[in-house]
């Protein structure tokens, strides 16, 4: 066949239905076109059709790279099905098919070493040859330096692979081959001579280092050959962008995402299980609970002492009483107030300042300034406020000073001792023993028996198949307590396996070393896996409650095969092991409840985890999944902040789609599908240290919550009809401290406005009646003047009153149209497009009518921009640049009316115009306009000089609106 003339895959044909999702990407990807495809899609969606679909349509020879046999098989089976030839499809690299399967390892680079290490070598190698030396000559000295000078060698290499590792996708062929194994090399060749065009990376998050340069050449190639290639990236999970350069590096390869499958419309369509995120709170042992009241007290007690003294008094003075006030002339004595240099400081760094108020006050309460420092910005002085001045004085003053070198080294080595890096460019966390301690506290395998004691209570107990995850077999912890027996799968089994409760699900501990089950399961569980793999397996000799089964090769693919049969037979109901082998790859549709004990936060991680449990069961026809995240807080009772594990949970659930925990069938993202508000409220009293709160009270709101599995898959509604759109949302709160319109204020002066206008009026009759000849008592004249004030009044304070009222009463329609007043000037602006208003929707909660939620739906990057907009208005103000005050709607654009609107009702309700609208003046007098129109009067206040101070002093005491539980989400469906 003639490569360059033939048309490949174009008679390819499914015959059955497609899913919803899978029919809409290939109607809206249109085939054709330079740009890659990148399609993102969870397990069990369909993935591998949709691919070949798509490198069907492109009408190329085409490869497949898969990241397992097994994998590779199954593409293998599917394109099967759907050629009209069979031998149309191979996995044979020397017979290349119009179709060809090979997994990413057989065009791997060379074993030895990192392939960035080896092109940096080469790179390093150039660079002496264009100084003037010969290549022997430069091998030579490298080969030299590498035994003379090893640190210094080793530094080269890494600066270099540095620098190829950020643009490695950019290389030239050549380039890249250098550090390709030969055999690699010809492949590749024989793939572009065949006429390959079109690629499909198969779970392509693994396109990091070695398997992308693979795919950076491939693709190099087929350039050169005259065309582009298309690649299509198909995934379950994006690749974490923290590290920033290999994230860079895959989506040069890949591009952005052009199609997302949410996990909920695979289970609205009854292609994955339903599933619920569940959450279990825990603390500390007593001896671990001891280490961190000690820990506390040494580094409080550290800080305490370098912040007490005379020269960081002085500097905390200093930063809170700035003597220069930029952009203004004024030298009253008004500006050489205590407040309004306060008030500058605020405005020049708000966090900073804060946080000095705070510890000056705990380390010095009496002193003048703290009593000046306006209360509503003052709260509990954390751990983090206390390192965050530490670090500021240590580099303003220590550093800086070399008389204070001794000071510097001494909190630099004792804040080491605690886990932190004193740097020039601040204070960095490094293996703070705190967060080492919560991560693997022993209170989290107790939190496992614990939660299967309530699974095994509800009533689909006889049904639970679970699976218990850890990090590592063994914990090498030596940072923090490490308590008796090492944090890891063998600790976490243990106490599994002698627990009553927990011993009838028959457990087993599955690593790459251990097959371990307990003492008296071990006959009949050694026997059943001898049946399965053909071998006997024999039983370790020991004492105690468990056993070791003795078996070739623990972690190999038929033991892992074998044991996941047996849990499909209930021979075992609960496996304990590591992500590494029960991660990516891992299949076990029986497997119903998950006990995540890891400390996986990344999108990838964390979904890959999720993908366990959500198989379809063909022996549960209505299984619903369980997936439980344990985390261990730092009591209320203990001083000492830790967010590691807080902010864990929040980063690990805003990658993940679920039913909301509120009960009213809505599919969100973050945490409010794992706790519902009650839960997210008490869990922030804990983490404030509000003594009213423990953690036992809010693991009993939770409990008090739990839905069972048969609500839960009532709630995702399967086989309805569902629109697959994402919203943003924002969740505010009415409170009557901070009202956005004020009633009686607009009414009172609306009411006296109205009787002066009144009075004057019907005077002004009065005397013209009195011109023409008509004879009144000065008395009736002026009774009449002021009857006539009177029902002015009356009807101006009705009319402003009623509108106010009204407002008041439907909250949401106000926020709708400060949300769609913050759209139109964003549209106007260039900050987004055009806006459908349609899209934008407020209604009141049903469970909780002080609580609205502002839905945005429409372009999602424009949805996102609103949405940050209007959480930044109704935020706390901080620093914003302008000021909206908005109190005063109902009344007459009078400045006379509005002074007296203040006068007889003090207050301010001021909003901060968000930064984006405030980056350009007449942006900003176009959202004041735009919400005079939708929702009242207001006035637009830039914030110059002492009086703009005093009012930014004014605005940052009003509470806040927006909810404190779950701010902002997105929706689904």
């Amino acid at each position: 066949m003639d490569p360059a003339t033939a048309s490949p895959l174009s008679s390819w044909h499914f015959s059955g239905t497609l899913r919803t999702y899978q029919a809409e990407v290939l109607d809206r990807l249109a085939p054709g076109g330079d740009d890659p495809l990148h399609i993102v899609a969870p397990p069990g969606s369909g993935k591998t059709l949709l691919g070949l679909l798509l490198a069907a349509r492109e009408g190329h020879r085409a490869l497949v790279l898969s990241p397992t046999v097994t994998i590779r098989q199954q593409w293998l089976r599917t394109a099967t099905e759907l050629a009209t030839d069979e031998a149309a499809v191979s996995d044979d690299p020397e017979r290349l098919g119009d179709l060809t399967v090979l997994t990413y390892q057989l065009l791997s680079v060379t074993a030895d070493g990192s392939p960035f290490d080896d092109l940096a070598r080469a790179v390093w190698t150039d660079e002496l040859v264009a100084s003037g030396r010969t290549e022997a000559d430069a091998a030579t000295w490298l080969a030299e330096l590498a035994v003379d000078n090893p640190a210094r060698h080793r530094s080269g290499i890494r600066s270099r692979a540095r620098r190829l590792r950020s643009r490695f996708t950019r290389q030239r062929p050549s380039e890249l081959a250098r550090v390709l194994h030969p055999n690699a090399v010809a492949l590749i060749d024989r793939l572009v001579g065949a006429g390959v065009r079109t690629v499909v990376l198969d779970e392509c998050h693994h396109l990091l280092d070695h398997w992308a340069i693979v795919v950076a050449y491939l693709a190099a190639r087929i350039r050169e050959s005259g065309t582009e290639p298309k690649l299509i990236g198909l995934t379950a999970t994006l690749p974490s962008p923290d590290d920033e350069t290999e994230f860079e590096n895959y989506s040069h390869l890949l591009g952005d995402v052009d199609y997302e499958v949410p996990t909920p419309a695979v289970v609205k369509e009854g292609h994955l299980a339903p599933y619920r995120d569940h959450v279990l709170f825990t603390e500390p042992t007593p001896a671990e609970a001891s280490f961190i009241r000690r820990h506390e007290s040494l580094l409080h007690d550290l800080i305490r002492q370098v912040l007490s003294t005379p020269d960081a008094l002085c500097y905390l003075e200093e930063h809170l009483q700035p003597s220069d006030m930029p952009g203004s002339t004024e030298t009253t004595t008004e500006t050489e107030t205590p407040l309004s240099r306060l008030d500058l400081a605020f405005s020049t760094d708000f966090a900073l300042t804060r946080s000095c108020a705070l510890v000056l006050r705990e380390v010095a309460p009496h002193h003048p300034l703290v009593a000046a420092i306006p209360p509503a910005l003052l709260d509990r002085c954390t751990t983090d406020d206390l390192l965050t001045v530490l670090s500021r004085f240590a580099q303003t003053r220590l550093l800086a000073d070399p008389a204070a070198v001794r000071q510097w080294e001494y909190v630099r080595r004792s804040l080491a001792d605690f886990g932190y890096a004193l740097t020039d460019r601040g204070i960095r966390r490094g293996r703070n023993p705190i967060e080492t301690t919560l991560a693997f506290s022993a209170a989290k395998d107790h939190a496992a028996v614990e939660i299967l004691h309530r699974e095994l209570a509800g009533p689909d107990g006889d049904r639970i198949r679970a699976v218990v995850v850890t990090d590592f077999v063994e914990h090498g912890n030596n940072r923090g307590l490490a308590g008796d027996a090492p944090a890891g799968a063998l600790r976490t089994f243990d106490l599994l396996a002698v627990d009553p409760v927990t011993a009838r699900l028959r457990p087993a501990l599955l690593t790459s070393q251990h097959l371990r089950v307990r003492a008296d399961d071990a006959d009949d569980i050694a026997a059943a896996l001898g049946d399965l793999l053909g071998e006997p397996v024999g039983i370790a000799e020991g004492v105690g409650p468990v056993r070791d089964l003795q078996v070739r090769a623990a972690g190999s693919g038929r033991v892992v095969g074998a044991v996941s049969e047996l849990i499909r037979r209930g021979d075992v109901r609960l496996l304990v092991g590591t992500r590494g082998l029960l991660g990516e790859g891992w299949d076990c549709p029986s497997v119903n409840t998950l006990v995540d004990l890891t400390t996986v936060a990344t999108s990838s991680g964390t979904q890959q985890l999720r993908g366990r449990t959500l198989r379809l069961d063909p022996a549960w026809p209505e299984k619903v999944a369980h997936n439980w995240s344990v985390v261990c807080l730092i009591p209320s009772n203990v001083g000492l902040d830790d967010g590691s594990e807080s902010g864990r949970l929040r980063r690990r659930h805003s990658h993940l789609w679920g039913l909301s925990a509120e009960g009213d069938g809505r599919i969100v993202s973050g945490l409010g599908h794992a706790l519902p508000p009650p839960a997210i409220e008490a869990w922030e009293r804990v983490l404030d240290k509000d003594p009213s709160t423990s953690i036992g009270d809010l693991d009993a709101v939770l409990r008090e919550r739990w839905p069972s599995r048969s609500t839960t898959r009532a709630e995702w509604r399967i086989g309805d009809a569902y629109r697959p759109q994402e919203r943003e949302t924002i969740a505010l709160r009415r409170t009557s401290r901070a009202p956005l319109l004020r009633a009686g204020q607009t009414a009172s002066a609306g009411a006296v406005a109205g009787f002066v206008g009144g009075t004057a009026a019907v005077g002004a009759l009065v005397a013209v009646l009195a011109i023409s000849g008509a004879s009144l008592a000065p008395v009736l004249a002026v009774a009449v003047a002021l009857g006539g004030g009177a029902v002015a009044a009356t009807a101006s304070a009705l009319r402003t009153l009623v509108r106010s009222l009204r407002d008041r009463a439907r909250p949401a329609e106000i926020y709708r149209a400060a949300a769609i007043a913050v759209a139109r000037t964003l549209s106007e602006a260039g900050r987004i497009g055009r806006i459908d208003e349609s899209v934008i929707t407020a209604r009141p909660d049903g469970s909780d009518p002080t609580r609205i939620r502002v839905e945005l739906g429409g372009s999602a990057a424009d949805a996102r921009t609103i949405a940050e907009a209007v959480e930044e208005l109704f935020a706390p103000v901080r620093t914003p640049r302008f000021l909206l005050r908005i109190d005063a709607a109902g009344l007459p654009r009078v400045r006379a009316i509005e002074r007296l609107a203040d006068r007889l009702s003090p207050g301010r309700t001021l909003l901060a115009v968000p930064r984006l609208i405030a980056r350009r003046r007449g942006d900003a007098e176009r959202f004041r306009d735009h919400w005079q129109a939708l929702v009242g009067t207001c006035s637009l206040h830039e914030l110059n000089g002492v009086q703009g101070l005093a009012l930014l002093r004014v605005a940052r005491s009003a509470d806040s609106r927006m909810d404190t539980a779950e701010p902002r989400a997105r929706v689904w469906g």
